[in-house]
């Protein structure tokens, strides 16, 4: 962080990626979720912004080529897009996790579950 803001660096502590942003994560699958001003998006490790910052509330980093995002604010549901920020899943859970084995955990109210890289939930707790 400098001057408030985050910025990336190589492994000598040399700015790579200047600080333009109010909130950064690390790098998953060759990009970055980064919040600009109020929201999210997604740069590259140039530092080119390749996802528009779009998302209001919560950007997950990638995971088997899926992104977890949070639209309508901290009570908003989330959902899931692609490295071109297209939402694939439509926001309709409660919270969700990042994919491992080409499932994701889910949360709808108070159960959890699993969804395919569909959106099709394959488990729900009873």
């Amino acid at each position: 962080m400098v001057d408030g803001e985050y910025c990336y660096i190589d492994k000598e502590g040399g700015i790579i990626i200047n600080p333009h942003c109010s909130n950064a994560l690390p790098f998953s699958e060759g990009l970055a979720a980064v919040r600009i001003g109020d929201l999210w998006g997604y740069i590259d490790k140039m530092g080119n912004i390749v996802v528009n910052p779009q998302f209001g509330y919560y950007a997950s980093g990638f995971s088997e080529g899926l992104a977890s995002v949070q639209i309508g604010g901290s009570n908003g549901k989330y959902g899931y897009i692609n490295k071109e920020g297209e939402i694939v899943i439509n926001p309709q859970f409660d919270k969700a996790y990042d994919f491992s084995e080409g499932l994701a955990k889910v949360k709808v109210g108070s159960k959890d579950g699993y969804v395919n890289k569909k959106g099709r939930i394959v488990w729900m707790q009873k």
